[in-house]
Formats: C-alpha cells, structure tokens, sequence
C-alpha cells in the first residue's frame, strides 16, 4: 500500500517551523540560552539577542522598536491588543464590537471588559461565518 502524503489541518492551534526559523534560532536552543532578565552575561547575550530582533521586525513593517512586543502565544497577544486597545481609548468610548465566533480568548477579553464597565455588542453571523454589514453599521457608535 503506498504511502499517503500527510495533510494538516490544523493552523489554528500551530504551524511547521519555517526552516529559517529554526536555523536562526538553533543556537538559542544549546548553548546560548539566557533569560533576558538576568543580569549575567548570558542574560545579557538574550536581551542583546532580543533587542536585535526587534529591530529587524521593527524595519520591516516601518515601525519603531518600542512598538513592537513579543509576546508567549497568540491567546496573550490577543487578551494584550484588545484590553491595550480598550484602556487606551475608553475616553472616546466604551463599546466594543464582537462576533460570537471570535477565538475563545478574544470572547472571554470581551467578557472581563464588560465587567470592567465597557459595553459589548455581539454580532450575528450567517451559516458562512459571515457579518451582516449592516448590522454593522448599525452597531458602529
């Protein structure tokens, strides 16, 4: 019986290292690990490493280094962009727009906002995963 070809299906949860990745990161993974909060020299090497990425990140999307943040998972940069984005600018209002297929981690933000005093309008979706625009609208303060 030959072989199939195995199919992924899953990027939701993970993706394949790009090779380049693992390349760059390799040393880091041995012998040139520190925490970057240390104050000996390998925890100095780390911080050097990090600061040097952030760089290369921040030039190719033409930011500058203080906006870029690294962060341990995409559950922690979601819960960081959306509070951030919500305590940054509750002056100019308190209402946050959410469909009820969000990941889970962006629905529960949303609830712990609402707690916070922010209201939260959650969105119908058709049976494509689709927003109404004009419920959108309709929604938009």
């Amino acid at each position: 019986m030959k072989k199939q070809k195995r199919i992924y299906l899953d990027y939701a949860a993970t993706t394949p290292v790009d090779e380049r990745v693992i390349k760059a990161m390799t040393p880091y993974f041995g012998k040139q690990f520190g925490n970057t909060m240390s104050f000996h020299s390998a925890g100095a090497k780390a911080s050097e490493a990090v600061e040097k990425s952030r760089k290369v990140v921040a030039d190719m999307i033409y930011a500058k280094e203080s906006e870029i943040i690294f962060t341990s998972s995409a559950t922690e940069s979601n819960n960081l962009a959306l509070k951030g984005i919500a305590f940054a600018n509750k002056e100019k209002g308190k209402h946050i727009i959410i469909s009820p297929i969000e990941h889970d981690c962006v629905l529960e933000s949303a609830k712990w906002l609402e707690k916070q005093g922010f209201e939260i309008t959650r969105l119908s979706v058709d049976s494509f995963g689709l927003i109404k625009p004009d419920e959108l609208e309709n929604a938009i303060r």
